[in-house]
């Protein structure tokens, strides 16, 4: 019993070291994700990169640096077959991650891979239906087929579960605008804007249709506040 003791001290003074160096390791990597995230929400795209690249170096397979990864090489760089990298590494890794596969078909509309973004959808669809996601790629889908009606009709339900989300109706809207149904695209451009009066993508495609029905005053207006939004301008 003696012998055993500075024995399984030895042990000890081998194993806390390195117990130490995997806990600075994980909470480095933990302080390199919030910064990418803090970065991420300020549009400073490239630090934000920078430091999710950083945190997955230090855990290769967080499942959340590299599905946040993935969202941000879409979102920010448009880097589809990067994110549909990092979506399926995660799929790896965690097959029942949530909004994984609507994000897999999403970002596979962008990739020109209708067929792919079809079967992610099918997958999505079991884990949960009401996944926003799926509602907009299968609009994508039909858009890219020149199925504005189709397109409609996908806002439309999406439009049924999410009634508060103001990029819902512009997206509406700018399917009805290319089936020249200007008042009606109208009316979503204003619903966008009531529900984020921010949102300086309504007020440019409001703009847009002032300007086709010849309402010039109306048009220069909406795009002047656009460009204030844009930039952040007072």
């Amino acid at each position: 019993m003696k012998r055993l003791v500075p024995v399984l001290f030895f042990m000890l003074l081998c194993i806390i070291p390195a117990i130490a160096d995997e806990q600075a390791n994980l909470n480095k990597s933990v302080e390199l994700y919030n910064s990418a995230i803090s970065d991420y929400k300020e549009a400073k795209y490239v630090p934000a990169l920078k430091s999710l690249n950083k945190a997955i170096t230090e855990e290769p397979e967080n499942e959340l640096y590299l599905f946040t990864r993935g969202v941000l090489r879409y979102d920010a760089f448009k880097d589809y077959p990067g994110a549909i990298t990092d979506f399926k590494k995660v799929a790896e890794l965690n097959p029942d991650y949530p909004e994984l596969y609507s994000e897999l078909a999403y970002v596979s509309v962008f990739n020109r891979d209708i067929q792919s973004a079809n079967e992610y959808l099918a997958i999505a669809e079991t884990k949960n239906k009401k996944d926003l996601k799926i509602f907009l790629t299968r609009a994508l889908i039909c858009i890219a087929y020149q199925d504005y009606s189709g397109a409609v009709l996908q806002y439309d339900k999406a439009i049924e579960l999410y009634p508060d989300n103001s990029d819902l109706y512009l997206r509406r809207g700018y399917a009805k605008a290319y089936m020249r149904k200007y008042r009606e695209a109208m009316k979503d451009y204003d619903k966008a804007i009531e529900l984020n009066p921010k949102n300086y993508s309504a007020y440019e495609k409001r703009a847009e249709i002032h300007n086709t029905m010849l309402r010039t005053g109306k048009a220069r207006k909406d795009w002047i506040k656009s460009e204030q939004l844009r930039f952040n301008k007072n």
